[in-house]
C-alpha cells in the first residue's frame, strides 16, 4: 500500500471484495490484512483526485461502488495521511461489518527488511482466515524493491498457510497483454505452490487467490463469479479449467 492513494477506487474494490468473501464464506474465521506499507517520503505527495474518483466510481459502476457504507468511510479516510490512523479506520469498517480483522505488519515495508517483516507476520500467522497481502505494485521475480512481493516469498507464505485459509494478493497490471499476463502468472503460481490460482480483475488491477483445500477452492470460485456478476467490468478467471467470465 501507498499512503498517496489511501481511499481511492482500488481500495474500494479491494475492501468490498474482502467483505463479499468474508460474508459469503462463513467457514473463514477472520480477515488477516498484511498492508506492506511503503515509505512514501520521497515519492511525491498524496493524490488529489481520490474524492472525485469515488464519485466517478458510482457513475461508471466500478467494483465496490454499490457499497455506500464503504464509500463513506473511504471518503473520510482520504483526509488521513498517517499509516496507523488509516489502518485503524479500515479496521473500524470491518468491525462494523462484524468481520474479525487482524492487521499483520503495520510497520513500513522495506526491501532490506523483507525477512524481518515476513517473520513478524509468520509469528502470529492466522488459521481459517482470508490472508490478504497488499504490496504497492504486486508480484515480482528477482528484480524488485519495497513495492513488490517476491514470487519466492509466495512459496513461504503458502507453506505457512493452513488448509482452511485463502491467500489473496494484490497486483497492478504491467504494460503487457492483460490476458497473457494473467495466464502466465497463474501457471507460475501453480507450479510454485501446487495450488490452482483464481483471479478477478477490473482490467486495472488484479487479485490472485489460492486455497489448498479443493472444496474451499470450489466455493471460492463460485463466490468470485457471484461477485463478478454484480459489476459489469469484472473478469474472473479459473486457471484450472481455463474458464473465464468476461463482460
Amino acid at each position: 500500500m501507498n499512503r498517496k492513494f489511501f481511499g481511492d477506487t482500488r481500495d474500494l474494490f479491494k475492501f468490498d471484495l474482502v467483505r463479499h468473501l468474508m460474508k459469503s464464506l462463513p467457514e473463514l474465521a477472520g480477515f488477516a490484512f498484511v498492508p506492506m506499507l511503503t515509505d512514501t517520503s520521497t515519492r511525491g505527495t498524496k493524490k488529489s483526485r481520490t474524492k472525485t474518483d469515488l464519485e466517478h466510481a458510482v457513475r461508471s459502476g466500478k467494483a465496490g461502488s454499490q457499497n455506500q457504507k464503504l464509500r463513506e468511510q473511504l471518503s473520510r479516510l482520504q483526509e488521513i495521511s498517517g499509516d496507523r490512523e488509516y489502518l485503524s479506520g479500515v479496521s473500524d469498517y470491518f468491525s462494523g461489518e462484524k468481520i474479525l480483522i487482524d492487521i499483520c505488519g503495520d510497520e513500513p515495508f522495506t526491501h532490506a527488511g523483507r525477512d524481518s517483516y515476513l517473520g513478524s507476520v509468520f509469528s502470529s500467522f492466522p488459521k481459517k482466515a482470508l490472508i490478504f497481502f497488499d504490496p504497492d505494485t504486486g508480484l515480482a521475480d528477482a528484480t524488485a524493491d519495497n513495492r513488490h512481493l517476491l514470487m519466492q516469498e509466495i512459496r513461504q507464505i503458502h507453506e505457512r498457510m493452513d488448509k482452511n485459509s485463502i491467500l489473496m494478493i494484490y497486483q497492478h497490471f504491467p504494460r503487457v497483454s492483460h490476458d497473457g499476463f494473467v495466464k502466465k502468472r497463474c501457471k507460475e503460481l501453480e507450479k510454485l505452490t501446487g495450488s490452482c490460482p483464481l483471479t478477478i480483475t477490473d482490467n486495472e488491477v488484479i487479485f490472485f487467490l489460492m486455497a489448498k483445500n479443493p472444496k474451499l477452492a470450489a466455493r471460492l470460485k463460485d463466490t468470485l463469479e457471484c461477485y463478478a456478476d454484480t459489476y459489469p467490468a469484472l473478469y474472473a478467471y479459473c486457471a484450472e479449467t481455463g474458464s473465464s467470465r468476461l463482460r
